[in-house]
């Protein structure tokens, strides 16, 4: 529904309805919901990942409709190797509660990736783009929903889908080195040697490291 969640308390208590349930919601909790995520925050920023998303669940058990929490809660285990699958459970928790809300579906879909779920993901980061239409593309990382929904499909071999993708986000991150090594990559599985050089030449000027081993090994 939304990518920053915001309120303004003006009464004791409050309640919000989302998907035929009412969420009642006590301001005393809010604020320690507010407190203790910024507390998670500090702690995944000196790198105390356990630690924040031990507190974090807190704030996801007992004050749900608490959006930056979810972030946080991603942020403390992606790519960690702990807790990934209550991470996953927490996801999809709060995309049944902020409805078409394409950041937490782009997150989820990165779980799934990497867990090499691939199909899934390809779901979680469809469901993105969907709601990215709906919410706008201007979001800075929209471009990402499209680029990783492009390298679930070349993992699969699913190469035309791959090559709509990258180009798709191409047009929302120009000049971004890694979409152009992924698709020349997935061009040259295509057998489109020459745009795969061409992709992979273009990438290098934007530092991609991959993509000037690339050019060494077949563009020579």
């Amino acid at each position: 529904m939304t990518r920053l969640f915001t309120c303004l308390f003006l009464l004791l208590s409050f309640s919000f309805a989302w998907s035929q349930e009412i969420y009642e919601i006590d301001v005393d909790e809010r604020n320690n919901s507010i407190v203790i995520t910024g507390t998670a925050s500090d702690m995944i920023a000196k790198g105390s990942y356990e630690s924040a998303a031990k507190i974090l669940e807190s704030v996801l058990k007992n004050d749900p409709t608490f959006h930056p929490a979810y972030v946080a809660y991603y942020n403390a285990i992606r790519g960690n190797n702990f807790k990934t699958n209550e991470l996953i459970e927490a996801l999809k928790q709060g995309l049944q509660i902020f409805e078409e809300d394409d950041e937490l579906a782009y997150y989820l879909g990165n779980m799934m990736q990497s867990e090499r779920r691939f199909e899934e993901a390809i779901k979680a980061y469809s469901e993105a783009i969907a709601y990215s239409k709906i919410n706008g593309e201007d979001y800075p990382i929209v471009w990402a929903y499209h680029f990783n929904r492009g390298n679930c499909h070349l993992k699969t071999a699913q190469y035309d889908n791959a090559i709509v993708d990258y180009n798709y986000a191409l047009e929302l991150s120009p000049d971004n080195g890694d979409i152009l090594t992924n698709r020349g990559t997935t061009l040259y599985q295509l057998n489109q040697k020459t745009k795969a050089c061409q992709d992979w030449k273009e990438a290098m000027n934007f530092g991609s490291k991959a993509a000037i081993d690339y050019v060494n090994r077949y563009c020579q």
